[in-house]
């Protein structure tokens, strides 16, 4: 618990840097821009790690290695790794991560409105 906490804290710090360096100021709007960019960036990370991790792109490596390797390297072809072997971290932190910092967003965009 204490790491997720360490790493949304330095999240928050790193969108507040990017804030004042892109816009020169610290407002609620432009923190709910950057937190937008960040939060979804690190969330399309997280999503794409689960989808390669998921195996989903196993079949079209593997066929494309068969169709479009010479013959005389077959052997070393078959050694190669899947993605999925690849990524094999969690990905479900990572989610996680981009989403509070997009919840983060929504709340700054409703103070913001209201």
């Amino acid at each position: 618990m204490k790491k997720k906490v360490i790493y949304f804290l330095s999240v928050q710090l790193l969108i507040l840097i990017l804030m004042v360096l892109t816009y020169g100021n610290a407002e609620l709007v432009y923190y709910a821009n950057m937190s937008f960019y960040v939060g979804g960036t690190i969330t399309f990370f997280g999503l794409m790690t689960y989808v390669v991790s998921g195996g989903f792109f196993d079949f079209f490596t593997e066929s494309t290695r068969k169709v479009f390797t010479p013959k005389h390297m077959k052997a070393e072809a078959n050694k190669m790794r899947l993605p999925s072997e690849v990524f094999s971290f969690p990905h479900k932190p990572i989610i996680a991560l981009g989403l509070s910092s997009l919840l983060c967003m929504c709340i700054a965009l409703f103070v913001y409105y209201s």
